[in-house]
């Protein structure tokens, strides 16, 4: 398990993060999300013993960061936001150079992640652009197959293609009992592979939950078309209106109502959709400012 308690970090006068907490169990993917400078990057420094903090507590296993981090480095796994290695190394001799720093590496494994997300490792690592380098970082922070994984914006540079094998690899490490915190502010890619979100706002975590929770909450979309009746709907909220259909913004308490007006109403067809995250991520941030 991973746990994060009331941290706080302030650079001189300048807000960090503001009493983050979070706790991430065994085979969970954990989506810290938010828009850039929100406080996600300090926090993983945080937990990745690289900045110290004000206050607060961050345990790793059974063990404190950053007074036990060598006890347990060996165990995570991490992706910065920028990857920058040895510029003059080729890629193949920076993976030799990585492995030595692990027990028993598994070289087929090594050839099977580079295959995949191919990699060229002839060429040096100032050679690669900027999807490249992060493919390398993607494999260093992995194949020592790692408890704890810890990725900063992952996708950043990658093509879509890409972008869908990362997730792949992500729920393979999840089936393998990994814990998984995966920083974003892409929330489309959180709600394909996370289970939980904590979202940032200000150095502060303003809602968490589970993706399907947070869904709940929040009202969905009914498109209705060529409905007749509409004057029976006037107690619901309309997000918008044309010739041809009308949709409404309803409540999960509503639902039934809503259903019983529309089964005495004559239309000729209907489409639901729950709200998107991103859709959700707004109305929070919206709703925290008011």
């Amino acid at each position: 398990m991973i746990k994060v308690e009331n941290i706080k970090k302030y650079y001189g006068k300048y807000l960090g993060v503001e009493d983050i907490s979070f706790k991430i169990k065994k085979g969970e993917i954990y989506g810290l999300i938010g828009p850039n400078g929100a406080g996600k990057t300090t926090t993983i420094r945080a937990m990745m013993g690289m900045i110290s903090i004000d206050e607060g507590r961050i345990t790793i296993g059974d063990k404190n960061i950053p007074h036990d981090l060598k006890h347990i480095k060996n165990k995570i796994g991490y992706l910065p936001g920028e990857v920058n290695f040895y510029e003059n190394m080729r890629v193949k001799d920076f993976f030799d150079f990585n492995d030595r720093f692990y027990k028993n590496i598994d070289k087929k494994y090594e050839k099977e992640l580079i295959d995949l997300l191919e990699l060229e490792t002839n060429k040096k690592f100032k050679e690669l652009s900027m999807g490249n380098k992060k493919k390398v970082g993607i494999i260093q922070a992995i194949v020592h197959r790692p408890e704890y994984i810890i990725f900063d914006e992952p996708t950043n540079g990658l093509d879509p293609l890409l972008q869908h094998k990362l997730y792949n690899i992500l729920e393979k490490e999840k089936e393998r009992g990994a814990t998984i915190l995966f920083s974003s502010h892409i929330l489309s890619e959180v709600e394909k592979i996370c289970d939980k979100v904590g979202i940032v706002k200000k150095g502060k975590i303003i809602k968490e939950s589970n993706i399907e929770e947070l869904a709940k909450v929040f009202k969905k979309t009914i498109t209705i078309y060529k409905l007749k009746e509409i004057n029976k709907f006037k107690d619901f909220e309309i997000k918008e209106q044309a010739d041809s259909y009308i949709t409404y913004l309803v409540k999960n308490d509503d639902l039934n109502s809503f259903f019983e007006i529309l089964s005495k109403c004559s239309y000729e067809d209907i489409e639901i959709k729950r709200p998107s995250l991103e859709e959700i991520f707004i109305d929070y941030y919206r709703s925290d400012e008011e």
